[in-house]
């Protein structure tokens, strides 16, 4: 009688410890997932309202035109991983609006240029130093560290900025084009939104880890 009611005793210990303990290592372990994909990267605000182009160029990567072309020699394609390129057009296209300039490219014809001229890496990345010689004229700043300082001041002298963020702020990484500052925030042409209307930084926690810029100079 004993040892049954001490098995018993040692069952009710078990589901009165083990399971909360089990739910809260559970909790701790999403937790920590949660941490570490928000981790790193730098929160970035204008310092200054900054004005959209007065024309805004907006290039969807998943277009039925061009969502199927691949990066160079990769197995990526614009639909999967065309965001960097779709924003690169998008931003020297506005620029070259402003300056007057008649080049105008679209994500599609932008990337099929770098693949012919190797500017992709076998895995799809874009080899930065290699940009100028593929796109006539084109100079790139490839900064070590996010700066909302240098954010302004490339918008000001009319150059429209990549930045590397996370989907929804916790997601993968996605490039989108800064295209001006409103409220406190930045504003952005998202690649992967059909909709043409630019999207706050918010969208992303405001949270950049890489910042690039190609234009003409």
């Amino acid at each position: 009688m004993k040892k049954a009611n001490a098995g018993a005793e040692k069952n009710g210990w078990r589901k009165r410890y083990l399971v909360p303990l089990f739910f809260l290592a559970v909790l701790l372990i999403a937790l920590s997932y949660f941490v570490f994909r928000s981790a790193g990267g730098c929160i970035v605000y204008p310092e200054a309202e900054i004005s959209l182009p007065e024309s805004t160029v907006f290039f969807f990567q998943k277009d039925a035109e061009w969502g199927t072309d691949p990066l160079g020699t990769a197995k990526d394609t614009m639909a999967s991983s065309g965001c960097l390129v779709s924003a690169m057009a998008a931003g020297l296209d506005m620029q070259a609006a402003c300056q007057g300039n008649s080049f105008f490219m679209t994500a599609g014809e932008l990337n099929h240029v770098f693949s012919e001229k190797n500017v992709y890496t076998e895995h799809g990345a874009v080899i930065w130093g290699q940009v100028g010689q593929a796109v006539s004229g084109v100079t790139c700043q490839v900064p070590e560290k996010v700066s909302s300082g240098l954010l302004d001041q490339w918008l000001k002298m009319g150059y429209f900025p990549v930045a590397k963020v996370r989907v929804k702020g916790t997601g993968a990484y996605h490039w989108v084009l800064i295209i001006g500052a409103e409220g406190g925030r930045y504003l952005c042409m998202d690649p992967l939104r059909e909709e043409k209307t630019p999207v706050s930084l918010d969208e992303f926690k405001n949270r950049i880890y890489a910042m690039r810029v190609a234009y003409f100079e």
